[in-house]
């Protein structure tokens, strides 16, 4: 069928309502109603759409089956006979909007979703730790998200998710900021903080989602372009190679200015891949091929290149066991 055609098909169809109206229990006469009709109560969304699909000199009416109700293969039979036949037929649902799972509401808490001080746009929930003397569990992820680049106080709010992804105090409060490693202009070997989760909300602290279960922590030194993964609130799960190591005199932009990190880890993306991690996936764990945890998420230039502090300096730093 020639373009012009099916366009002009595709109008008449929409413009007469075919696939656009479902018949309701309300619109059938008085007393026609049966306790358990097979009609909708109310108007559910227009169960087909139309669309056009194939190539120069062969195409056809796109038909999108939404939802089934009750005489809808009459109507799709009726719609390819007015398409001579030419028609492609496919089923696709419920249509949401598409929001990813590290952007949303997340309970039990999971490794890798949106979370945040209350006065901060969004980061990445990185891990679950706790002190040798105290079982409680504490949210991992960096200082500049937990704390506000030293802004916050113990005891200020923690977001999950995040107040850039809808979080509100105090509907999504999850934890209270508990301690920061202190970030000064120059020397720094980690962006870190924990805050301690509330009372009653329940936390998955080993799923990597898309990998498996977290396997501990890894004690041997990495190698040059060795694989390693992150799940992180923006980027969700992405692959890198190790590109550089025991990197010093980083110099990060903070919002508080330009300060410089010793004896980070940097990583490039996987070859053929996107960027290993973006605005957002701060706080991420990273894991090597084993799933053991490798360093701590902070910094990048959303293209090409990102940092990370040893998750072992993270830990001896903060005084915490990461919980596996």
């Amino acid at each position: 069928m020639e373009l012009k055609s099916v366009r002009a098909l595709k109008a008449e169809l929409l413009s007469a309502g075919i696939g656009q109206q479902v018949v309701t229990q309300a619109a059938l006469p008085e007393g026609a109603l049966r306790r358990h009709s097979a009609l909708p109560e109310q108007p559910p969304p227009a169960p087909l759409t139309l669309g056009i699909t194939g190539r120069e000199g062969d195409y056809r009416l796109a038909v999108r089956v939404v939802a089934a109700y009750p005489g809808l293969q009459l109507e799709i039979e009726r719609i390819a006979d007015l398409a001579k036949g030419e028609v492609s037929v496919r089923i696709v649902g419920r249509v949401a909007k598409q929001q990813p799972w590290t952007q949303v509401l997340q309970r039990p808490l999971i490794l890798g979703c949106s979370v945040g001080h209350v006065d901060v746009t969004a980061g990445t929930l990185g891990a679950i730790v706790r002190r040798p003397d105290d079982d409680r569990y504490r949210v991992l992820s960096n200082n500049h998200v937990l704390a506000n680049e030293d802004l916050g106080k113990a005891g200020d709010e923690i977001l999950q998710p995040g107040k850039f992804d809808h979080g509100i105090s105090p509907a999504d409060v999850c934890a209270h900021l508990e301690s920061a490693i202190p970030l000064k202009t120059t020397g720094n070997l980690v962006d870190a903080a924990v805050a301690r989760v509330v009372e009653g909300i329940g936390v998955d602290p080993t799923t990597l989602t898309g990998l498996g279960k977290l396997a501990g922590v890894r004690t041997e030194p990495l190698g040059d372009e060795e694989k390693v993964y992150k799940v992180g609130r923006t980027t969700q799960l992405t692959e890198g190679r190790v590109s550089a190591f025991e990197v010093d005199n980083l110099a990060v932009e903070f919002d508080r200015g330009v300060i410089t990190f010793d004896d980070q880890i940097e990583i490039s993306p996987a070859p053929g891949a996107g960027p290993f991690s973006l605005g957002g996936d701060s706080g991420s764990l990273i894991v090597d091929e084993e799933l053991r945890a490798v360093g701590l998420l902070f910094a990048g230039n959303d293209l090409d290149v990102t940092y990370a502090s040893p998750i072992s300096i993270v830990l001896a730093r903060l005084g915490v066991e990461l919980v596996s």
